[in-house]
This record gives structure tokens, sequence and C-alpha cells, in this order.
């Protein structure tokens, strides 16, 4: 057979290999968008950096670090052992929010884990992918007026 004939095989079975991690970012750029953004800070937790910019939307930075991913480990009894490898990835999530609302999400960062792009970045939007409804808020508590009585 010849390389043409194997070639959307070989594609398919690349396809194949996205990692879990990048699946769940991928999935939050795409769900995310339209969520309130009180939701948002119950869900992903409070954000590391906040920004107001120019147009008044607001960038809402949380962040995700490894300390070390990847690599060889190599220990050898009495001589002692050496590691080889990465120093580490970490992922920024940016939601883009104007009127209470995220318009955008954006990964920047070393947050390519080995199975595909962002990857490193799923756990910051995971719990929010898992929260199946909004939040609903109580309304607020009557005002109740007393006045005296018999005058």
């Amino acid at each position: 057979m010849t390389l043409r004939r194997w070639m959307p095989l070989l594609l398919l079975a690349a396809a194949a290999c996205t990692s879990p991690g990048a699946r769940v970012a991928e999935q939050g750029k795409q769900r995310l968008v339209g969520m309130d953004v009180n939701d948002l800070q119950s869900c992903a937790g409070i954000p590391t950096r906040r920004s107001t910019l120019g147009d008044g939307t607001e960038l809402l930075s949380y962040e995700q670090k490894n300390a070390n991913t990847g690599g060889l480990n190599i220990e050898i009894p009495v001589l002692g052992g050496f590691t080889t490898g990465n120093s580490g990835s970490y992922c920024h999530a940016l939601f883009r929010v104007a009127q209470g609302r995220v318009i955008g999400l954006n990964y920047t960062g070393d947050n390519d884990d080995v199975g595909g792009q962002d990857g490193v970045c799923a756990p910051i939007v995971r719990g929010c992918l898992r929260q199946p409804v909004p939040a609903v808020v109580p309304p607020p508590p009557a005002v109740v007026r007393m006045e005296p009585v018999g005058r």
C-alpha cells in the first residue's frame, strides 16, 4: 500500500491523540462565553488579577502553575541521581468581561501538554464546565415598615 492510502488513517489516529486537558480547554473557550461573571467566580474562584481596559471591558486573570512536567528523573543507589527535562509549565486564562458577562477567553503561557494545545489550562475551566446550572440569586428581603398602633 502506498502512503497516500494510509494518510487518512494516520490523520484520524493523530486527531484521536489529543489530550483530555486540551479538549477541556477548547470546550472552555466555546461554552464559557456568555457566562455571568458571578457564576464564573463561583466555579473558577477569585481571579489573581483584574484590569479594566480603555473600552470599559475588564480582564480577569487566572493562573495555573505546574512545578515540573516531563523530563527524566534517574536515581542510582549510593551514587545519587539527576533530573533532565522541562522547567515546568504555566497557564494564564484571560477572561474578558463586559456588562457582567464573559465575552471572550484566551490562554497564554507555556501551556501545551504532551497531547495538545492549552492542555495545562484545563484545571482553570474544568469546574465551570461541570457546573450544570447557573447559581440562583435569592431576591432581596422585603422591607417591613412598622407604624405605631392606636394613635
